[in-house]
């Protein structure tokens, strides 16, 4: 056999070849490199399958999909739909820990720098909770130190993107391409960004918990959050301790409104994997079905809700009652009515909340670590050294009965015991009403402003007037004051 210096070249080509065609065939280039992928929902629809990318593979908008890997251990075997993990009868020794569950906080990009950065060193640090069972969703895709923040919209359908609701969600790159800081922090280049950003924010919500249950399929249980809401997670766990994960619960704050009861999603609230395989589990093209159903609507819980309830999984805790239950609150502590009904009631959320609060129930709840915290205990630690017996310039937010020189002849009365010729005389001065509420059994609170007083059985801290701020010359001094000792009677 003659070899020439031609065939000496050609034998290493022939060699590279036959193993690049080699790797080819042991590859599958379909699957991403992040875990499991998205799950095909356009497969069982293919009109929509011509107007969109399905889950898992890059849009062909020009913004950016789904490109970093989740914070979660990859699966050895990535599969489209994780295998059900439902099993009956729970031992009396589990306990969850935060490595049970997916904690899940929901952004923006207009709110992100003005309400996030603070979650990150309380809420998701790693001293409260593992980083692997924490993820963000928002509607751009971002990082912020070993923070990735998913881009949750980016496969929403071509045709749902066309619709005015996304202007935002397609203006918001420009902002930033154009070196304009939408936080608004008081500093050169402030600007509030696109209005709207809360439009987009219902198109969130399926797909999130589609993508939450798909990529962590070991979580017991999906604990959603706000931007402006504080969980307090160790009472959070306690309370979920008390249901059994792989049955269908679906946990929160009572809400209504379209004919759906459904969990406040400001408060924050729990889906049990139980409840996740009967809905999103079984059906991998849920988001889409409801795209149309969603811009219909004007809020994403109220959407999550609604297709939950058609796939067999309703608000409440005793198998879906619908019943509202104290715990997950939809307002902030100093909006909320403490009273006899919810006293010693283990507290588990506020909403609305700022940088402030978040970080002073931080640090609440790390003094609380390792016992239950009621209603009580936080209205002792937080609010009662600051309200005094009278305060000028205050509103406490009372106002189950209102008495004042229109009504004075036949004003509303409580049923419980109370002093009508004080009551009918609250209306005269601040000492006047205060004394009318003495003389009423229940009333823990009133508040006084030129011929009104108001008086509640509720506990309201509410707010006052500083020094300094315009409404002193304004508005007309209002006067509230609070029956503390009373407290005493409400017993746990």
């Amino acid at each position: 056999m003659i070899v020439s210096y031609k065939n000496n070249r050609l034998v290493p080509a022939v060699i590279v070849a036959a193993c690049i065609t080699f790797v080819y065939y042991l590859i599958d280039p379909s699957v991403e490199n992040y875990g499991s992928p998205l799950p095909d929902w356009r497969s069982q629809n293919p009109q929509a399958a011509k107007t969109t990318a399905p889950w898992g593979t890059k849009p062909t908008s020009t913004l950016p999909a789904w490109t970093e890997p989740p914070p979660i251990p990859k699966q050895t075997e990535p599969s489209i739909k994780p295998t059900p993990i439902i099993e009956p009868n729970p031992t009396s020794s589990d306990s969850l820990s935060p490595s049970d569950i997916l904690l899940i906080m929901k952004t923006g990009s207009t709110s992100l720098y003005k309400r996030l950065l603070i979650h990150l060193s309380t809420t998701l640090s790693p001293q409260n909770i593992p980083p692997e069972n924490t993820v963000i969703y928002s509607d751009n895709n971002q990082t912020i130190g070993s923070f990735r923040i998913i881009d949750i919209l980016a496969n929403i359908s071509t045709q749902t993107k066309s619709l005015p609701d996304f202007d935002i969600y397609h203006q918001q790159p420009l902002y930033d391409s154009n070196n304009v800081y939408v936080e608004a922090a008081g500093v050169d280049g402030d600007n509030y960004g696109p209005a709207g950003g809360w439009i987009i924010d219902k198109y969130k919500f399926m797909p999130l918990m589609q993508h939450a249950g798909t990529n962590y399929p070991k979580a017991k249980w999906y604990i959603y959050m706000e931007d402006d809401t504080y969980l307090f997670l160790d009472n959070v766990l306690r309370y979920l301790n008390g249901f059994d994960w792989r049955q269908s619960h679906y946990l929160g704050s009572f809400a209504g409104k379209s004919d759906v009861v459904f969990a406040h999603g400001g408060a924050g609230f729990a889906l049990s994997r139980g409840a996740w395989e009967k809905t999103f589990g079984k059906k991998e093209d849920l988001p889409g079905e409801y795209e149309k159903y969603t811009s219909e609507h004007c809020c994403g819980d109220q959407v999550l809700g609604y297709a939950l309830r058609e796939s067999g999984v309703k608000f409440g805790e005793n198998n879906g009652d619908g019943k509202f239950t104290w715990g997950f609150n939809p307002i902030v502590h100093w909006r909320f009515g403490f009273s006899r009904w919810n006293w010693c009631v283990p507290l588990l959320s506020w909403h609305k909340v700022h940088n402030r609060d978040v970080a002073r129930y931080f640090e609440l709840e790390r003094k609380w670590k390792g016992k239950q915290m009621r209603h009580k205990d936080f209205f002792e630690e937080m609010i009662a050294s600051d309200l005094k017996k009278r305060q000028e310039w205050w509103d406490n937010l009372s106002e189950l009965f209102s008495v004042s020189s229109g009504n004075k002849e036949n004003p509303p009365v409580p049923e419980s015991s109370h002093d009508l010729g004080l009551w009918k005389k609250g209306w005269e001065s601040v000492e006047a009403c205060e004394r009318a509420c003495e003389g009423w059994e229940n009333c823990v609170q009133w508040s006084y402003v030129e011929d009104l007083c108001k008086m509640d059985d509720k506990l309201i801290m509410g707010q006052g007037y500083a020094p300094a701020m315009s409404e002193r010359k304004t508005a007309l001094k209002r006067t509230s004051g609070w029956l503390k000792e009373r407290l005493d009677k409400w017993s746990c």
